[in-house]
C-alpha cells in the first residue's frame, strides 16, 4: 500500500508549525495524516528518495508506522513463506532502518497494524505469516469494510502505557472493541518489548518498549486512525503527539 492520493504534507490549520511536533510518516493515507492533525502534529511525508536515514531523525519528533503488505520473513529469519504473503520491497527496505533508528535515537514512535509488524522485527521479533491456517480461531481478525467495523475486544494489560492511555475508553475489565484488517500477528516478541493487549483467541494486539529512557513506543495491530471522526482514539494519537513535543533533544537540534 502506498502513499493515499491526496496525502500532503501539512501543518494543520491556524496553527505555526514550528509550534507542532513534526511527526514523520512513510506511505500514509488520509486517516493517519488527519488524526495526527488532530492530535496537534505537524505531519512531514517521508520519502525513500529524498528523506535518507539516520539522518532524516534529526528533523523529527516522533516517527509514525503506518499499515500495508507483510514484511519479507526472511527479514526475521524465516526459511521459508507462506503462500499468502505479500511484500513490498521498498518499504521494508525504507521502514526497518527507520524504525531502528527511532528506537535508537529514543524517539517517540506509535506504530499501526504493518506498523506493529515492523517495530517488532527490527527490534528482532518475528511474525506468525497467517493466522487463518496457522492460528486458526473463531475470531475474525480482518473485516475489511466499513473500515471502522467493530471485529472484536482486545484486552489490555493492567499497568502499560497503552492501558493508560486508553484509560477513558477501557471497559470496566479492561477491554477495548477494536476494528482489525490483518493476517499476520506478532509470534515471538523482541527483546526491550512486552504484550500490552491480547485478543480473546491469544493473539497479541499490541505491544510497547520497556526501556524507561523512551517516552513513548507502542504499537497496535488494530487501526485506531479510522476513527479520528469520531474520536474513539483521540487519546492514543495525543498521547504520541505529546510525548514527541516534549522529549529531550535525543538526536540533536533539527535543521
Amino acid at each position: 500500500m502506498g502513499q493515499g492520493p491526496g496525502v500532503q504534507e501539512s501543518r494543520g490549520p491556524g496553527v505555526q508549525g514550528a509550534d507542532r511536533p513534526v511527526i514523520g510518516v512513510a506511505f500514509p493515507r488520509e486517516d493517519y495524516v488527519a488524526a495526527l492533525e488532530l492530535a496537534g502534529a505537524a505531519v512531514r511525508v517521508l520519502r525513500p528518495d529524498a528523506d535518507p536515514l539516520p539522518r532524516v531523525l534529526h528533523e523529527l519528533d516522533g516517527v509514525l508506522l503506518t499499515g500495508g503488505p507483510d514484511v519479507r520473513p526472511d527479514r526475521y529469519g524465516a526459511a521459508t513463506t507462506h503462500p499468502t504473503v505479500e511484500v513490498d520491497e521498498v518499504r521494508d527496505a525504507y521502514e526497518l532502518p527507520l524504525a531502528q533508528a527511532a528506537l535508537s535515537s529514543g524517539t517517540p514512535v506509535l506504530a499501526i497494524c504493518r506498523g506493529v509488524q515492523v517495530l517488532n522485527v527490527a527490534a528482532g521479533g518475528t511474525l506468525i505469516q497467517d493466522l487463518p491456517s496457522q492460528r486458526p480461531s473463531a475470531i475474525n481478525h480482518s473485516i475489511t469494510e466499513p473500515r471502522t467495523t467493530i471485529a472484536h475486544a482486545v484486552r489490555l494489560a493492567p499497568g502499560t502505557q497503552l492501558a493508560a492511555v486508553m484509560a477513558g475508553q477501557l471497559s470496566a475489565d479492561g477491554r477495548l472493541d477494536v476494528n482489525s484488517r490483518h493476517h499476520q500477528a506478532i509470534d515471538q516478541v523482541a527483546s526491550g518489548f512486552r504484550v500490552s493487549a491480547t485478543a480473546p483467541d491469544g493473539i497479541i494486539e499490541a505491544i510497547e518498549a520497556i526501556d524507561q529512557d523512551t517516552a513513548f513506543c507502542i504499537g497496535v495491530q488494530w487501526h485506531p486512525e479510522n476513527f479520528y471522526r469520531t474520536g474513539e482514539s483521540a487519546s492514543l494519537f495525543q498521547a504520541f503527539v505529546t510525548a514527541a513535543g516534549t522529549r529531550p533533544e535525543a538526536c540533536g537540534p533539527r535543521t
